[in-house]
């Protein structure tokens, strides 16, 4: 149950004044109330403003050393094999042929003979 749904569930049980004076401090009590939470939502937002930099930091400063974690490598692993495996016969070539090349390219900046 939301905070607000909890606020409203307790206005509506909460004992009914009987005095005035009784029905001015329940609804102090509900602005009270009311300003702990907006108290409370500064506070977290505060906190994960400053946590969320400082892991953003800490983050980029292991990435920048070369440190991909558990999961990337993996992954790039696993993206490298797909693309492999889809291109099947063809990778095989161009790796045999990269291995020994049977033939040389010509350079790029003379024309063919026509």
């Amino acid at each position: 149950m939301g905070i607000q749904n909890a606020q409203a569930k307790a206005r509506g049980t909460a004992k009914p004044a009987e005095t005035r004076s009784e029905e001015t401090g329940q609804e102090a009590g509900y602005q009270l109330d009311e300003q702990f939470d907006a108290f409370d939502t500064a506070v977290a937002d505060s906190i994960v403003d400053l946590r969320g930099a400082r892991i953003m930091q800490l983050v980029l400063t292991r990435i920048a050393g070369g440190d991909m974690g558990r999961i990337a490598p993996k992954m790039f692993k696993s993206f490298e094999a797909g693309t492999l495996a889809t291109l099947g016969e063809q990778a095989k070539q161009l790796t045999e042929w990269h291995e020994k090349p049977l033939k040389a390219l010509a350079p790029a900046d003379k024309s063919k003979a026509s």
